[in-house]
């Protein structure tokens, strides 16, 4: 049977182990099917939150710091994101590997004269993954996991929005209600640890000061918790 023809299920906090199995491999193979380029299964216990994570996108402060009710100091705190955590058994960590990475990097020296379409790029550079996150945790909530949550990296205001104002700092109703919530990293979540936990080479792109062809690949990552 096709992934995408699966019945839908009733919502249950009891799963055979059996089911759970074949569960998980198939949210696997759904990523994989969405655009992921790996994807793999881990304890949630994998999972780190940091408080120190959580202020890098204080220190230095992000562009979009503050500007949105999911992007800190206004995201959940790391603590009650712990509590969070550790009520689920399992979650499903994906990635997908961005090429060129010149399409990605900021060069300090071409910064104020770059391209509009690699600026424009750079800014979508989560936006697939975003995509992929929302649909993974629908899928998991038609297999009945109804508290299946999903995390993307990167801020929604630029994945979603495209850079607009955020409407809901305008007392305007969000423009994507369902999709739009904090990114891993805007609630501690310590995602490089985490891919290094599970194999995953990963370098920090967004300003580099040498040749990019230095760095094979970007990395976009994303997290679905669903039992």
């Amino acid at each position: 049977m096709e992934i995408s023809k699966q019945i839908r299920r009733p919502s249950s906090r009891t799963v055979k182990k059996g089911i759970l199995k074949k569960d998980l491999i198939s949210f696997r193979e759904k990523a994989l099917e969405l655009g992921a380029s790996a994807a793999q299964v881990i304890p949630s216990s994998y999972v780190v939150v940091q408080e120190r994570v959580w202020m890098k996108c204080l220190v230095p402060r992000c562009p979009t710091a503050g500007l949105t009710p999911h992007c800190p100091p206004n995201s959940p705190q790391p603590d009650f994101m712990r509590k969070v955590f550790n009520q689920y058994q399992w979650a499903l960590l994906f990635k997908r590997n961005l090429e060129p990475v010149e399409d990605y990097v900021e060069l300090s020296e071409t910064r104020s004269s770059e391209p509009r379409n690699r600026v424009q790029k750079r800014m979508n550079f989560h936006k697939k993954t975003w995509e992929i996150s929302g649909r993974l945790e629908s899928y998991a909530q038609s297999r009945g996991y109804d508290l299946a949550m999903a995390y993307s990296a990167g801020c929604c205001k630029f994945s979603l929005c495209g850079g607009q104002p955020c409407a809901l700092s305008q007392n305007e109703p969000c423009r994507n209600p369902f999709r739009a919530r904090p990114s891993m990293e805007g609630v501690g979540i310590d995602v490089l640890g985490l891919a290094e936990k599970v194999g995953w080479t990963t370098y920090m792109i967004r300003r580099v000061e040498r040749e990019p062809n230095e760095i094979p690949y970007a990395v976009s990552v994303g997290i679905l918790f669903i039992y």
